[in-house]
């Protein structure tokens, strides 16, 4: 997973990171923990060795703070890293590249592990070299990651024992309108959650002086950083949407589809979007009753439109595109990058203050 272009990871920020078991390992190898009934974490032979890296690994870098929030799960570890604000402080790459060495090094005793080794073969890797970094930046963001790491066990239980509940139809009250729902609500209440609108074609007004969005590519690169713990909220009916719906899915992070149309309550998605939503990973909203009548062209991109504006107020940030020239990424993901820039000014104002 590529790190946000322009951004400084020597920062004293918080970060939330993700680190997943190697896809070589395959599905039958030794896992970090056991999810038993109710989502309580089990230790296996590998956990204790995973949890005395993670919980000791400050001692030896130094430059980030202990390591209080962290979730060992059955494929993969969620945990918060604060950098210290001290002189010479590395980079989040380096220390988790070392974290990802000493885990290693953790496992590399492991009979369980040994014994899958073939023989003549050299032992594969448990970790996957790539990893994902959420960067902590707004207020109460902090709270949200720390719950979405508590919650972490509970969750994966429910949704390995209950998918059925995932497919059904239901009705809840979002930013004040009764609205219909299909797949898993608790995408609503996760850490991140960012608004995408790609437009179908450039309009003068978006060219104007002074107002700048995000080209193609940029929007691509905004979607590839949502992983897990994140979620896109769009309508993905526009091929620029679609195409960010796609680098989401492949980022690990889920899908909030705001549906122009409505659906009644035997409505079902295709196959592909019903497999996500019992997995979890795709959430069905519409403030719309369904109708027999198909909308028009013109109805339906007006929906849209309208939708996300309403929607975004629930987001935490807002990514608008649309084909044509505009900013290049590189300017885009600077101007991303500048935002957590002035969180991090507004913040140490607010210090100073206090």
């Amino acid at each position: 997973m590529g790190r946000l272009p322009g951004f400084d990871y020597k920062r004293p920020f918080f970060y939330m990171v993700t680190l997943k078991r190697a896809a070589a390992c395959g599905p039958e190898a030794p896992q970090f923990s056991r999810l038993e009934p109710g989502g309580v974490l089990a230790d296996t032979p590998l956990t204790p060795a995973l949890r005395a890296v993670v919980e000791h690994f400050h001692e030896t870098w130094w430059c980030i703070e202990p390591i209080r929030h962290y979730v060992i799960m059955p494929d993969h570890l969620h945990m918060i890293v604060k950098m210290r604000a001290v002189e010479g402080r590395v980079s989040l790459a380096v220390v988790v590249r070392q974290l990802l060495k000493a885990l290693e090094k953790a496992t590399a005793d492991n009979e369980a592990l040994q014994n899958r080794v073939l023989q003549g073969a050299l032992r594969p890797p448990v970790f996957a070299p790539d990893w994902h970094d959420w960067i902590v930046k707004k207020e109460g963001q902090l709270a949200a990651f720390k719950h979405y790491i508590a919650e972490n066990g509970p969750r994966a239980w429910l949704r390995r024992e209950n998918r059925r509940f995932f497919t059904k139809a239901r009705e809840i009250v979002f930013q004040g309108r009764r609205c219909r729902t299909y797949g898993n609500e608790a995408l609503l209440d996760l850490p991140v959650i960012v608004a995408i609108k790609g437009h179908r074609a450039p309009k003068d007004a978006r060219s104007a002086p002074g107002k700048t969005g995000f080209s193609a590519g940029a929007l691509r690169l905004a979607a590839s950083r949502i992983g897990p713990g994140g979620a896109g909220l769009s309508t993905f009916l526009s091929p620029l949407e679609k195409e960010a719906g796609n680098e989401i899915a492949k980022a690990g992070g889920a899908l909030i589809v705001l549906s122009v149309q409505g659906f009644a309550d035997r409505w079902h998605p295709s196959e592909k979007q019903e497999r996500l939503c019992a997995a979890g990973r795709m959430l069905y909203l519409s403030p719309y009753a369904p109708r027999a009548a198909k909308l028009t062209r013109k109805e339906m991109f007006t929906r849209a439109h309208a939708l996300v504006d309403w929607a975004r107020e629930h987001s935490h940030h807002q990514v608008e595109a649309w084909p044509g020239p505009a900013q290049p990424p590189q300017a885009a993901a600077f101007q991303l990058a500048q935002c957590y820039a002035d969180a991090e000014a507004q913040l140490a104002a607010a210090r100073s203050r206090s």
